[in-house]
């Protein structure tokens, strides 16, 4: 059995519990008034007959609407399935506006069995879009402070508004226009923000870019941050290095990977910072590492007991016992695998590291365990130096070289901290750099 909940106006309820639809003086009104329209002799011909839904759908096809909105109350009345109930409800309302009280007793009906429909859905957007549905059936059967509370209850602010000063509630109207002023004040705070953040992306200091997104997340006081910024922010985190490394595409088929690690391990290991896949290598074999005990930093090699040696320049190393290394040298693992390497000279005569290149690797290694001069190759290099800073690979070019980062000129000097995907060129030399991770 159906009971209303909402105030709405008056009708006659034995339109809707005797036996003949509309009372006995509706239905010979009407019937006068079938003699003079075709129409409404085949309506009233089919709720002779028990059709009444098709009757319903010929008086609203008519315009009577109010004998129509009764017929469809009293189908759904007879009707036990609550989704039937609704579909009858939902078509009439749809072609009923909600003027007479015949047609808002409609849509307060309908939003009443939306609401029960809410209550026993499990997916949550089944159950708002039952609520959002019973919010607008109230609006239309002007029951304004029933439809606002709903939309405000679903977080539509705007439409709660215009639904309460429909319905005359002006201290709930007045409380959903300060909450309204006060989002704006937050998108305008939230828009000054994506300018900032965009320009600090544009000139490639994303470590600002990072902070601004993080303070704006985490002002929600633990709750959720909005969801733009929280998508900003995971774009973000996503394109970051993760570790002090990162590959350079910078030309056809060219390819250099820098590498900060301490120590540079050369075996068949699939952690090793170069991996030479010979089944004869230990897994690691030898490695790279600076020297610091001297009056100057030096490149130096340890063979790590390799079952088949390590040589350089064809001499033997004793495993466990580190060799300098002073200028370009090949490296030998066992007596087939040869490997270059060039150390990177600072101009202070320090060793910042090395550039190690394996014929079976198409990439070029530039091992900087501190940062340093980047080079592409032992014969190509950058006027720009590496840096690791607080988790960031930073590329810090010299003053005076003009760098266009995605197409925006930085001027001269820029210093870019990189993001995977970040397009890099010279504006006065043929260099085009993209870091691809």
């Amino acid at each position: 059995m159906l009971t209303w909940r909402f105030v709405v106006p008056p009708i006659k309820r034995s339109a809707l519990s005797d036996g003949g639809v509309g009372g006995p003086h509706a239905r010979g009104w009407l019937r006068r008034r079938a003699t003079l329209r075709p129409d409404l002799r085949a309506a009233m011909a089919l709720e002779d007959a028990g059709e009444l839904l098709e009757a319903a759908r010929v008086f609203e096809y008519a315009g009577e609407h109010a004998q129509a909105a009764v017929l469809r109350l009293e189908i759904a009345r007879t009707i036990s399935d609550r989704a039937q109930q609704i579909d009858v409800l939902r078509e009439g309302c749809a072609r009923i506006p909600g003027e007479g009280p015949e047609a808002k007793l409609l849509h307060v009906v309908l939003a009443e069995l939306l609401l029960a429909e809410a209550e026993a859905a499990v997916d949550p957007a089944t159950r708002r879009g039952a609520r959002l549905e019973a919010a607008r059936a109230l609006d239309e059967a002007d029951e304004g402070a029933a439809a606002g509370e709903l939309y405000e209850d679903l977080g539509l602010l705007s439409r709660a508004a215009a639904a309460y000063e429909r319905g005359g509630e002006i201290a709930r109207l007045e409380l959903v226009l300060a909450v309204l002023e006060h989002q704006e004040q937050q998108s305008a705070r939230l828009r000054g923000l994506e300018g900032l953040v965009d320009e600090a992306m544009a000139t490639g200091h994303r470590a600002e870019a990072h902070a601004l997104l993080l303070e704006r997340a985490r002002s929600h006081g633990g709750g959720l941050p909005p969801p733009h910024v929280a998508g900003r922010l995971e774009a973000l985190e996503q394109r970051l290095l993760r570790g002090p490394e990162l590959e350079l595409h910078w030309g056809p088929g060219r390819h250099t990977r820098i590498c900060g690690a301490p120590r540079f391990r050369i075996g068949r290991a699939p952690d090793a910072q170069l991996v030479v896949p010979a089944a004869n290598l230990s897994r690691h074999h030898a490695e790279l590492r600076l020297d610091v005990s001297g009056a100057h930093t030096r490149v130096i090699v340890e063979d790590l007991g390799s079952k088949i040696g390590t040589f350089v320049d064809g001499e033997s190393l004793v495993p466990g016992e580190p060799f300098a290394i002073v200028g370009p040298t090949e490296l030998g693992l066992g007596g087939h695998t040869a490997i270059a390497i060039a150390p990177i000279r600072g101009v202070d005569g320090h060793d910042t590291g090395a550039v190690v290149h394996w014929p079976g690797d198409a990439r070029a290694h530039v091992w900087l365990p501190s940062g340093g001069r980047l080079w592409l190759t032992a014969e190509l290099e950058v006027p720009a130096s590496v840096l690791f800073d607080r988790g960031y690979v930073v590329l810090d070019f010299r003053h005076g070289v003009h760098v266009v980062l995605d197409g925006r000129d930085l001027g001269g000097g820029a210093s870019i901290e990189l993001l995977r995907g970040d397009r890099i060129s010279l504006r006065d030399a043929p260099l085009r750099l993209e870091v691809l991770g």
